[in-house]
């Protein structure tokens, strides 16, 4: 019989697998987006950032893959909806699933991106929030200002939209001035 503290070991490892898989995958992009929009003045250092968090992840993901050689621990298919991320692995030749739903896989992605960036994960989450009104910036009596549109999105996208050849902002600037 196996342990209840072997499975819940063996969960928390897919379950960091999966993690660390979506936010790669999520710096590698948005690394690109960062590199080729060329609406930065400097780029770089943000691209640094973020391919520091892909190193970072890419350490944690090699670990986990040798957990799982250890314990016999095969991810056979992910799936990503709106309800949640789910996973059919194989444990010990036993097939297992796992499944998380979307609001806590995505408040988890975050709290580890920001980990991984070097960030504080023990702040206060209000970028998507609005100020509270004694934290609102005083603004002239004549001027006018727009609320912020809070856009739902997925948080992984497709590497595929990613690899299309497109022509860059930067690239079209650079091949200009040659």
């Amino acid at each position: 019989m196996i342990s209840s503290d072997t499975t819940q070991h063996e969960w928390s490892l897919v379950k960091s697998y999966l993690l660390l898989t979506f936010i790669q995958k999520v710096f590698e992009r948005d690394s690109l987006i960062l590199e080729e929009s060329g609406m930065l003045k400097t780029p770089d250092l943000y691209v640094e950032m973020v391919n520091a968090g892909v190193d970072r992840t890419g350490i944690l993901l090699s670990e986990i893959k040798h957990e799982f050689n250890k314990y016999h621990i095969q991810v056979l298919d992910i799936q990503q909806n709106h309800s949640g991320v789910h996973a059919t692995y194989i444990s010990k030749g036993n097939k297992e699933q796992f499944s998380m739903a979307m609001p806590a896989f995505r408040k988890e992605m975050y709290e580890r991106m920001r980990a991984y960036l070097g960030l504080s994960t023990s702040m206060p989450h209000t970028a998507a929030l609005p100020l509270l009104e004694k934290h609102r910036p005083e603004l002239p009596n004549n001027s006018t200002s727009k609320p912020l549109r809070i856009v739902e999105r997925s948080l992984v996208t497709s590497s595929l939209a990613y690899k299309r050849k497109t022509s860059r902002p930067a690239a079209f600037a650079a091949s200009r001035r040659a």
